[in-house]
């Protein structure tokens, strides 16, 4: 992995959250527990994909965001969840630090997403049911090197904003994690 001075910093800045974000996720032993957090995720990824839906990718942009809510929404098909219940994620994605914050909290997740695989086909859950999600986000190291070039590379760069909206990003999905607003699993 390359070194990254950007993303050191972001991950300092966001450290607490972070944290509480994975507490919230909990680890999940049962299929309840699986269902649960795909209805959770479902409902940030849902918002939080529709939101960079509608952005301008800045010129010279090569590289483009994993995008997982259609994959969210076949694993919730097959665990006989109802669709996410819409979220409103209000964030205002057009500065390019405010954006690369985002993404580094969505881009990040796909470090996880390989421990997380690994749990989610010890309950029967894989590429084709239940965890296609997790197969998309876990498939390729490459996709994360390539933010963190971005992330270095970009001149017009914010640390303090592209702090304050990562922290934004990892408290909605904390809401989300922490709601009952979520269909009942």
């Amino acid at each position: 992995m390359g070194h990254s001075e950007r993303r050191f910093d972001l991950r300092r800045r966001t450290q607490q959250a972070h944290e509480r974000l994975d507490a919230a996720v909990g680890d999940f032993h049962t299929q309840q527990d699986y269902r649960r957090y795909v209805a959770r995720l479902g409902a940030f990824r849902s918002a939080m994909d529709t939101a960079l839906g509608g952005i301008v990718w800045p010129s010279g942009w090569l590289w483009q965001p994993t995008v997982i809510a259609g994959a969210l929404a076949a694993d919730a098909a097959d665990l006989d969840l109802p669709p996410a219940l819409p979220r409103g994620a209000d964030f205002d994605l057009c500065d390019t630090s405010v954006l690369l914050g985002a993404l580094y909290v969505l881009e990040g997740s796909t470090l996880g997403a390989r421990v997380l695989r690994q749990r989610a086909a010890a309950l029967g859950f894989d590429e084709t049911f239940g965890a296609r999600h997790l197969a998309l986000m876990s498939k390729d190291i490459a996709q994360w090197q390539s933010f963190l070039l971005l992330l270095d590379g970009v001149s017009d760069f914010e640390a303090e904003r592209a702090a304050a909206s990562a922290n934004a990003v990892f408290a909605f999905a904390l809401r989300c994690f922490e709601s009952d607003r979520v269909a009942a699993v």
